[in-house]
């Protein structure tokens, strides 16, 4: 049976015998029904947590649902479907019982088998190639036969790593809008993890940034857009903010000089950083065409509703909405810095607004 409740995760740790924490200090929460996407470069610990949280790996911290120590029960008695790849399918047999494998495995009557068939199958758009071998399906048919395998047992909690890395943008689309449909229904809760932040919009409840084995940001997309915790979580958004090398100063008011100019910032949290190397984010909104700032054309972005220039300034890369032929120079002026990252660490070290 199905535990109701929230799924509350505290100062969680994964570690590998042998290689110390892969995954560190982790805190998040779901509620039934949500879905949450996790979103980080490879080798940042996606992986990794799930792993943790299947059961698959060595765990420190607190994880409960519905106020009951999940790290303390058995893991037969631990509602979790952790998702593997296409390898994971057997090639020599159909799709109907590569979907059913883990209720035979778990020696469900059948009955019960033949009713949730019909339901994964219809989730995942699978009722005509039931009879069909897996061996020689398309990518797109794999993903769902793997996606409807996942679904076929109902869990407290659905792990799917990178699975639809094969399905185009709108069989995503469709794919994680039936899944999110299923999660509400059963009254559990799924996580994803991705390298592409694409995946991380639309479908979502919540957007977990990682970076190097930490949770850095836990929050809805529009909040992370408004307030990046971290400059992992900046750089989601790489046509809409950039991130410059700069140095801190405090004058009366907090500043920062970046890209050879002196740019107005948001006050930071300590005076301890007047002086210091930070990185200044800039949100392309606020980069605008005649100024101070020397500018070389090096690319241009056609959106169809905008039409942006990537631009070389001194330290980096930033972005205009403007036109001019790829290869010239132009004079651009930057109008603050909307976030600063401490160097080191990289979080957030500017007050909110």
């Amino acid at each position: 049976m199905l535990k109701s409740g929230e799924l509350q995760v505290k100062d969680f740790s994964v570690s590998y015998f042998g290689y110390g924490q892969k995954v560190r200090g982790v805190e998040f929460s779901l509620r039934e029904g949500e879905v949450m996407c996790l979103l980080g470069e490879e080798g940042c610990g996606k992986t990794s947590l799930m792993r943790g949280l299947a059961g698959l790996e060595e765990v420190g911290g607190s994880v409960t649902l519905g106020g009951v120590d999940f790290l303390r029960l058995p893991l037969k008695e631990r509602e979790v479907c952790y998702t593997f790849g296409a390898d994971s399918l057997d090639k020599k047999k159909t799709v109907a019982q590569n979907i059913v494998k883990p209720l035979v495995l778990r020696g469900a009557d059948e009955r019960y088998i033949k009713q949730r068939l019909q339901y994964a199958a219809e989730l995942m758009d699978l009722e005509n190639i039931l009879p069909e071998k897996v061996k020689g399906l398309p990518p797109y048919y794999l993903a769902k036969t793997i996606l409807a395998r996942a679904f076929v047992r109902p869990t407290d909690l659905l792990l799917l790593d990178d699975l639809p890395a094969q399905l185009s943008y709108s069989q995503r689309e469709r794919v994680f809008n039936r899944m999110r449909l299923a999660c509400a229904r059963a009254g559990g809760r799924i996580i994803y993890a991705t390298q592409r932040p694409e995946e991380a919009e639309g479908f979502p409840h919540k957007v977990g940034v990682m970076s190097e084995g930490a949770l850095v940001q836990c929050a809805p997309m529009r909040d992370i857009y408004k307030f990046p915790a971290h400059r992992a979580a900046a750089e989601i958004f790489k046509r809409d903010f950039t991130l410059l090398p700069a140095t801190a100063r405090l004058n009366g008011e907090w500043l920062v000089e970046a890209c050879g100019s002196k740019l107005p910032c948001p006050p930071l949290l300590n005076k301890i950083y007047d002086g210091r190397q930070v990185i200044a984010c800039v949100r392309r909104e606020d980069v605008s065409v005649g100024g101070g700032i020397t500018a070389k054309v090096l690319g241009a972005y056609d959106c169809g509703r905008e039409r942006f220039l990537r631009l070389g300034v001194p330290g980096g890369i930033i972005y205009c909405n403007a036109e001019a032929p790829v290869g010239s120079e132009i004079s651009v002026s930057v109008s603050r810095a909307a976030f600063v990252f401490d160097a080191a660490s990289g979080y957030n070290i500017a007050a909110r607004d």
